[in-house]
């Protein structure tokens, strides 16, 4: 888990026209546990604003697809990942409406905003979406 956290880190918005980055969270389930044991990462296809992030690129995909192969089906889709700009990152009504609309699953998923000096990690179930941790780093 932690190659995976220093990743995330080395996308934080610290200067102020680095763009957002965004990807999705790899990993398994282990009864009502997420591991997260890799992510996607920005790439050809995404479009990357200061503000506005929209991940486009099929190598997301590809990298969902290649995990699940090379674990042998135990490595799955977990959820989403951006930055956002500011230092303690909150959901914006885009993101809300974005996850709500985009993801879509009977499992439990997460949705992780990593900001300059800390992340929001939210989980969503069905139509709730609710704050499972703020962490600063």
């Amino acid at each position: 888990m932690g190659h995976v956290v220093t990743r995330l880190l080395s996308y934080r918005q610290l200067h102020h026209l680095t763009p957002e980055s965004a990807g999705v969270l790899i990993g398994e389930r282990r009864g009502q546990h997420l591991v997260v044991c890799d992510i996607s990462e920005p790439g050809a296809g995404d479009i990357r604003q200061r503000s506005q992030v929209d991940r486009r690129g099929v190598h997301h995909q590809s990298r969902v697809n290649e995990a699940f192969e090379r674990s042998a089906g135990t490595h799955l889709y977990l959820g989403e990942w951006h930055t956002h700009p500011e230092d303690r990152p909150f959901p914006s009504a885009t993101d809300r409406h974005s996850w709500r609309r985009n993801i879509v699953s009977d499992e439990s998923m997460l949705l992780l905003i990593v900001g300059r000096k800390g992340f929001w990690l939210g989980k969503k179930e069905r139509e709730l979406i609710t704050v499972f941790k703020k962490i600063e780093s």
